[in-house]
């Protein structure tokens, strides 16, 4: 009787999932479950039990589970697919893209995450969809790939990457834009010496035109820019990376440094570049600011709260829905799609005085 609470509050939640999973799909495996929603496998199966007993699902031996329901009938049928990655962008794009369907009449999102390396699209399938949103593992596409999603009987939609003249829709955020708008910030702010930390894997085709343009803005500006490579590779824990990168730096240096500002290609490393420069004596921003490429939800709880150059999350899943309709309305065969991104002030950056531009 005790397990009772458990099993009563995963037979809800495993009900709510099963929106995501029109009949005939095939449902989470056990030990999916089991790793997702944290529960023994006890209670999973009297969970399990109940949900096919409702005739909510259909378990078939050695083949796996299979949902029986499809609660919305008419609506269009959105997979989300997405690498198996720690990434708060993919999170915060899975949570807009969910708040989308469920206040738009007319859809219905599935999400399945796949292994993070080039052979997750080959299991890309569309079998019960009208389109399916793809978050690539890189942003560098290949041929063979453009082909696979040009042959897919459903629209397809890439996720931050830019598919160029090939016929294939896209949505992606104005990277360059934001490492413009980054650079100027900090030099209306005073800041005339500035690293440039390399967080992200270098395959990442945003990060590195991010890096890129801001040194091209910077060298404009005759900014002296210091670049901080944490040498991260696919995989890795990328503030953990970054906090070893520029504690690397800094023993190099003695801990004396002469950038009075840090730009980083992504928000999620920041509490590592903080901690290390903090452990060298630094205060922040008092000695050194930071300036990222982040989302909205990313900083705003750091110390100090970040200032960020953010990707509109909402108006990407926006712009992703609204050509997927247009495209199953037949008023086009593809769409792309560049959102603008945005500054978001908060506490990192100090604005330094003609006297104070180095530590």
């Amino acid at each position: 009787m005790r397990l009772e609470p458990q099993i009563e509050t995963l037979y809800q939640t495993l009900n709510r999932e099963l929106d995501n999973f029109p009949a005939g799909t095939k449902f989470y495996s056990v030990r999916k479950l089991m790793d997702k929603f944290k529960c023994h496998r006890g209670v999973l199966d009297e969970v399990l039990e109940r949900l096919e007993a409702n005739q909510l699902i259909d378990r078939i031996p050695q083949v796996g589970i299979f949902s029986s329901v499809t609660r919305r009938p008419n609506a269009r049928k959105v997979l989300f697919a997405a690498p198996d990655w720690p990434s708060e962008l993919l999170q915060e794009w899975s949570r807009e893209a969910t708040i989308y369907t469920d206040t738009h009449e007319g859809w219905q999102l599935s999400k399945i995450m796949l292994e993070p390396n080039r052979e997750m699209i080959r299991s890309i399938t569309a079998d019960g969809f009208d389109a399916v949103i793809i978050q690539m593992p890189s942003a560098n596409v290949s041929r063979e790939e453009m082909r696979f999603f040009a042959e897919l009987p459903i629209p397809a939609v890439l996720l931050n990457v830019d598919t160029g003249s090939f016929s294939i829709s896209d949505v992606h955020s104005a990277d360059a834009d934001g490492a413009i708008i980054a650079c100027t910030y900090l030099y209306r702010r005073g800041h005339r010496n500035i690293a440039t930390l390399l967080s992200e894997p270098h395959a990442p085709l945003p990060a590195e035109k991010r890096v890129r343009t801001f040194s091209r803005v910077a060298d404009l500006f005759h900014i002296e820019l210091t670049c901080i490579d944490c040498m991260t590779v696919s995989g890795e824990y990328a503030p953990h990376r970054a906090y070893l990168g520029m504690k690397r730096y800094l023993e190099e240096q003695d801990g004396k440094v002469e950038f009075t500002a840090v730009y980083c290609d992504t928000g999620e490393s920041v509490p590592g570049i903080m901690t290390a420069l903090r452990e060298a004596g630094y205060e922040l921003p008092q000695d050194i600011s930071i300036i990222a490429h982040s989302t909205e939800k990313i900083g705003q709880f750091y110390h100090p709260a970040l200032t960020a150059v953010c990707a509109d999350i909402a108006a990407e899943v926006e712009a992703a829905f609204t050509g997927i309709a247009a495209i199953l309305n037949k008023q086009k065969d593809c769409f792309k799609a560049e959102v603008p991104m945005k500054l978001i002030e908060r506490d990192s950056v100090r604005t330094l005085n003609p006297k104070e531009e180095t530590v």
